[in-house]
């Protein structure tokens, strides 16, 4: 099996303290090169993991999944194939990972290892090109579609509550790939829920509180990949799509505390 190395560059942190400015990312991690599209990034404390989505030229699913130490180091490459993925998530409750995939199903990672996987939930959301988001308290899921956010519970895919008028990014009429510009994309830390705009000329991060009440907004540097949007020991992340090569992840420290 090939390995890469994770190249982990420290940058500098610009805090903001007018909404005109922009907040740069506390580093940048180049992904290990992907069979298709870096989709989404999570942590377990002791290590990142990044999926990939997407599929190859005759329609099969070419998913992995990568995982890094939290000093950046490129660890191993675990083959996931038969998955198309858009989301990979750490379950604080019973210490498992767990993979949502564009076929609308949610597998909970018995062996990471040998790739040993068991469906968890299936069809509790419509559409497949969201990125779902799993509470820290390991107890709750949100799906975004188009600015209307529900919550599930993560147990039995029961739906809690749902609220609209979320902002995103908006597909536009050259966009043949529905949600690119983030109006599927959701992350979730202990306080906070973040969506995003990934248009290049306002790359914008909003975040709410738990109750869906609009909190503030951010504009940053870097990232267009749309799905991406993800939480992970402490950092906002979003993707620069590797586009069958080498993606580019981005994490934000937001100034909300």
């Amino acid at each position: 099996m090939k390995t890469f190395c994770l190249t982990f560059i420290l940058t500098s942190f610009i805090p903001v303290f007018l909404l005109a400015q922009v907040i740069r990312p506390v580093f940048s991690v180049n992904d290990e090169p992907g069979v298709t599209h870096n989709a989404h990034i999570t942590w377990d404390g002791k290590f990142y993991y990044t999926c990939n989505g997407g599929t190859d030229k005759d329609g099969s699913p070419t998913g992995k999944i990568n995982q890094y130490t939290l000093a950046g180091v490129f660890v191993k490459s675990y083959p996931f194939k038969k998955f198309d993925m858009s989301s990979i998530m750490y379950n604080s409750k019973d210490k498992h990972l767990y993979i949502a995939t564009q076929d609308l199903k949610i597998y909970k990672i018995v062996d990471l290892e040998n790739g040993t996987t068991e469906t968890h939930l299936e069809n509790v959301y419509r559409n497949g090109r969201c990125n779902i988001a799993l509470d820290p308290n390991g107890k709750i899921m949100y799906v975004m579609d188009g600015g209307t956010l529900s919550q599930y519970k993560f147990l039995d895919g029961s739906l809690i509550t749902s609220f609209s008028g979320l902002a995103h990014g908006a597909d536009d009429s050259t966009s043949k790939i529905p949600g690119r510009y983030g109006s599927t994309a959701v992350a979730v830390d202990k306080n906070y829920i973040y969506t995003w705009d990934a248009h290049s000329s306002s790359k914008k991060i909003y975040a709410y509180d738990k109750k869906g009440t609009f909190v503030k907004e951010f504009r940053i540097s870097s990232g267009n990949w749309g799905y991406s949007l993800s939480f992970a020991n402490g950092y906002v992340f979003v993707a620069m799509d590797g586009q069958f090569k080498v993606g580019m992840w981005y994490g934000y420290r937001l100034p909300l505390r």
